[in-house]
């Protein structure tokens, strides 16, 4: 634990989670996690990001810096570089009033790790995520990535280029499809999704395609809520999909075509 004072002067705690890989290794450099508890700051939370985003820069010239998405987290995103050194942090304020900054010290001659700065899950004192839709401190005006209008935008796009039935180049046929979409609906948890079927190897799946929120991409069992697919779209009415669960386990990854005239 450490102190950590805001630009209003206010004295807060500090942890910090640090892990080093070695010099000569593919991903040399320092991995740390700070969290700062705001709970008795909370009037200062609109303030925490842009704090922290401050001290980063300080430590040379922005490459990168936007907001984005972290498991339904508004987060900064920043890439900043020194003359030996590169940074990549994502900072974010949960809804429990904490502000996590998942900062990679590394040289520049070393891989990328993008992977850790979007690698964060915020969880709450009962060891479940925290995936609250909103943005603590967000301008007012604001163009995020979070939030209600935000979600539905997400939710239309990826139905739009979900709908429809779509075969299997390899082999199938539009009438014996391998994917076809249905009605809206909802999953347990109720995230927005595509009901659908999952046609392969003379079984058929029915399930849930989630089409936005932490976990869109899955196709899941309505009654267990697991995963058995996760699809990807992909160029040119191409669709992606890969078993992850039963019963669709050991499935070939297959990528799908859209069968002409079937969006109606």
């Amino acid at each position: 634990m450490t102190p950590y004072k805001t630009v209003k002067g206010t004295e807060l705690t500090a942890n910090i989670y640090t892990a080093v890989a070695p010099a000569d290794t593919l991903l040399a450099g320092k991995y740390s996690v700070i969290v700062v508890d705001y709970t008795k700051a909370k009037d200062e939370i609109p303030d925490a990001i842009e704090e922290a985003r401050q001290d980063l820069l300080k430590k040379g010239t922005a490459k990168y810096d936007a907001i984005g998405n972290i498991d339904m987290h508004r987060a900064r995103y920043m890439t900043v570089e020194s003359a030996t050194d590169r940074y990549l942090a994502s900072i974010l304020v949960a809804a429990n009033n904490r502000l996590y900054i998942v900062l990679a010290d590394t040289p520049l001659s070393s891989a990328v790790p993008a992977q850790f700065q979007a690698s964060i899950q915020v969880l709450d004192d009962n060891g479940v995520r925290i995936r609250t839709r909103t943005a603590p401190g967000a301008p007012e005006k604001e163009d995020t990535p979070i939030g209600a209008v935000a979600n539905k935008a997400e939710e239309a796009t990826v139905q739009a280029a979900l709908t429809g039935t779509w075969r299997d180049p390899k082999g199938g046929s539009c009438e014996a499809s391998y994917f076809k979409s249905g009605e809206r609906t909802q999953t347990v948890r109720k995230e927005q999704a595509l009901a659908g079927t999952v046609t392969n190897m003379g079984m058929t799946v029915s399930g849930q395609l989630i089409l936005s929120g932490a976990r869109e991409g899955q196709f899941v069992d309505p009654k267990t809520d697991k995963a058995i697919f996760l699809f990807e779209n992909k160029p040119g009415d191409k669709l992606n999909f890969f078993a992850v669960g039963a019963p669709a386990l050991g499935w070939p990854e297959v990528t799908l075509e859209l069968c002409p005239g079937s969006r109606g």
